[in-house]
């Protein structure tokens, strides 16, 4: 009788150690995200509904274990808030281009929350014990940021598209002054206007000010001009690049001495 007590003593100990482990098992989603620009208002709604989210996993209200901060990237310097704080409620310049918000409250259905969003990338983690609601507030933070995004912008395509541009209108401007000097001709002299101009712009604007990865306004500037100014420069740019080409098909003629 005795000989069999370690069976079911062995039996328990591995229930109760599976059961412990099972508790103690976190999920961890993470979700990358395009470009994005926005208004402060904006993104004190979508940090309004993942508090929901987090209130609504969790089972009840928020208390002081909850660890939260909200990070600002301010002209090259991060300022850290150690605790909840709007994105509006905040004095910061007309625009920013990193935020960052963690929330951490261990051994919860949604222990882990941190919205990155800076020029190189931007991302959103959630980690907790219960898998569905992980996947659940990942997907409605994501789902609440995808309307802002925008088409090109960051870190990467800035590097690579200013250097591809760089070379071409390098070489179109060789070419097209060579052209130019030689044949004295109207389509010579398109193309070396096209490629001086294109090069000028990519060199001497703001780029990352214009094509950011990620942006946050206070508010939108009321003059159209300068609310559009980086899709104005833009379209400048392609019409730089779309007229290196079409400047051969211009006519021969020779310009005026």
């Amino acid at each position: 009788m005795q000989r069999c007590l370690p069976i079911p003593i062995s039996l328990c100990l591995f229930l109760a150690t599976a059961s412990l482990f099972a508790k103690n098992t976190e999920f961890s989603e993470s979700r990358s995200l395009p470009p994005l620009k926005l208004l402060a208002a904006d993104l004190d709604t979508i940090l309004h509904k993942a508090h929901a989210f987090i209130a609504t996993a969790n089972g009840s209200a928020e208390d002081e274990s909850a660890h939260e901060a909200v990070t600002l990237g301010v002209r090259g310097r991060e300022i850290t808030i150690p605790h909840f704080s709007l994105a509006s409620s905040v004095a910061f310049p007309k625009e920013l281009f990193k935020f960052s918000y963690s929330y951490s409250r261990p051994s919860k259905p949604v222990s882990s929350i941190i919205i990155d969003l800076g020029d190189d990338s931007r991302r959103v983690s959630v980690t907790g014990e219960a898998e569905d609601q992980v996947r659940a507030t990942s997907d409605q933070i994501e789902k609440d940021l995808l309307p802002f995004s925008t088409t090109i912008g960051g870190t990467l395509f800035r590097r690579v598209a200013g250097l591809s541009l760089t070379v071409v209108f390098l070489a179109s401007l060789g070419i097209g002054g060579a052209w130019w000097l030689l044949t004295r001709t109207y389509n010579g002299l398109t193309m070396l206007i096209c490629s001086a101009v294109g090069l000028l712009l990519v060199l001497l604007l703001p780029w990352p000010r214009y094509l950011p990865g990620f942006a946050l306004y206070q508010s939108y500037s009321h003059f159209l001009l300068i609310r559009y100014l980086p899709e104005i420069f833009s379209l400048i740019l392609v019409v730089a690049v779309v007229g290196i080409p079409v400047s051969y098909f211009l006519p021969r003629s020779p310009t005026k001495n």
